[in-house]
């Protein structure tokens, strides 16, 4: 995990080339509409845990629950505008209670990690018929985009299958998963101007493809819950 957080201390997106920002961003706008979708129709007032918040970027998802942010990089989380309700710790030795939470939101996280632990420790903290909404880069993608792919870190795309045929943890199973972006890495040659038209155009197509090949996109979306 050192590697990872000295990864993450030193991680600074808004120096990265525009065309990769716009791919990036253009990624994060399908996460949060399908993770929008799954939150909508929850309570308010149940208790939020986003394990690997990083510097806010989904924050929008959650401002509205009682939710506590957590990332292992003091660097992400300062630069995170939110004054309270932050702690910066390890998904692998989370420093909670038993039976603490509602549910677990975990954003691009467990393919840096040993999973299984991760998922354990994630399965500790949450109460009984708890949650788990998870994200991860998908090993089966159709789609191999390099930004996404290529890390100097430990990285481990996950499958639909580690968390169904091959999981290990007894009382936690997937009960929704699907998957997002499908735009072919040839967009990249175009020059930033177009490609953000681009990227606008193909939203409702990457939607459309996400109903086609449900579990072949880019980034995965696995919904679990911890059962009595």
């Amino acid at each position: 995990m050192r590697e990872v957080k000295d990864f993450y201390d030193n991680w600074s997106p808004d120096d990265f080339p525009e065309y990769i920002r716009l791919i990036m961003d253009f990624a994060d706008e399908l996460i949060f509409n399908e993770l929008k979708g799954l939150l909508k129709n929850l309570r308010k007032d149940i208790l939020v845990l986003d394990c690997g918040c990083g510097f806010g970027a989904f924050y929008d998802l959650t401002k509205d629950f009682n939710t506590i942010y957590l990332d292992i990089s003091l660097n992400l989380l300062k630069r995170f505008e939110l004054k309270e309700r932050k702690i910066c710790g390890n998904i692998l030795h989370l420093p909670f209670k038993d039976n603490t939470f509602d549910l677990v939101l975990c954003i691009n996280v467990l393919e840096h990690v040993d999973y299984l632990k991760a998922l354990n420790e994630i399965k500790r903290v949450l109460k009984d018929n708890g949650h788990l909404i998870a994200v991860v880069v998908n090993r089966d993608s159709l789609i191999k985009e390099e930004i996404f792919n290529d890390f100097k870190i430990f990285h481990k795309p996950l499958s639909i299958e580690d968390f169904n045929k091959d999981f290990k943890i007894d009382g936690f199973k997937v009960v929704y998963s699907n998957s997002a972006y499908f735009l072919p890495s040839i967009f990249k040659i175009f020059p930033p101007i177009i490609l953000s038209k681009l990227l606008k155009y193909w939203k409702p197509i990457d939607k459309k493809l996400s109903k086609i090949f449900k579990n072949k996109g880019q980034f995965l979306i696995i919904e679990m819950a911890k059962e009595q």
